[in-house]
């Protein structure tokens, strides 16, 4: 966390420095690259690239579980061992919570969700960013968030709306059409839908398209 990029702000009166990512997503996507890693590949290990934008966790080997439903699916592990010494240890949970956290996490920052990529089937990385305005983050950025947000509401028996992105995004309420333009991006991409179609626009909830 030393390395981080932060900045100094005045709250009341008091000097405090602001870190640019939740130390609580850094912790569970580092834990992720050291679990799932390969052992068998030779010559590579778990990395982490410190931009003044993003964090990089890399590590070797495929995901295991598909990258879509990474929010839902059964915890998976490939080195047993290491992940639970690491639940002793108090680095992780054992019970596949750790990208529910990330997403709330994000999220509770306006932060966009990370992207999880599957590189040629020999590696994985996690990209975490730091906090952009709505209109420099990308339409492929965008999907993906309010996918996410949609499968972490969805396991915890909800669903997300308008004011849900809204907030997500740190929009205002004037600004309830880039919403429900996200929205519809998103409906678009297959990756949600509406839970009842009928229900009037401004009080429609949304859950994942797998749901």
């Amino acid at each position: 966390m030393t390395i981080i990029p932060q900045e100094e702000v005045i709250v009341e009166a008091t000097r405090k420095s602001v870190i640019s990512f939740p130390e609580i997503a850094i912790r569970e996507l580092l834990a992720n690259a050291m679990i799932h890693q390969d052992l068998q590949q030779r010559g590579t290990n778990p990395m982490v690239e410190v931009f003044k934008n993003r964090i990089e966790f890399s590590n070797a080997g495929a995901p295991l579980v598909a990258i879509d439903r990474i929010v839902d699916t059964v915890p998976v592990s490939r080195n047993e061992n290491i992940a639970g010494f690491m639940h002793k240890c108090g680095i992780c949970e054992e019970r596949g919570s750790g990208y529910d956290k990330i997403i709330e996490a994000t999220g509770k920052n306006e932060l966009i969700a990370p992207r999880i990529e599957n590189q040629n089937n020999q590696f994985t990385k996690a990209v975490l960013f730091a906090k952009v305005p709505f209109e420099m983050t990308t339409k492929e950025d965008r999907i993906r968030t309010c996918y996410m947000q949609a499968c972490l509401a969805y396991v915890n028996y909800e669903a997300v709306s308008n004011g849900d992105i809204r907030k997500l995004f740190g929009l205002s309420d004037q600004e309830m059409t880039k919403a429900s333009r996200l929205i519809q991006n998103t409906i678009d991409a297959g990756l949600i839908k509406a839970v009842d179609p009928e229900t009037a626009p401004r009080y429609k909830k949304y859950i994942p398209y797998w749901a």
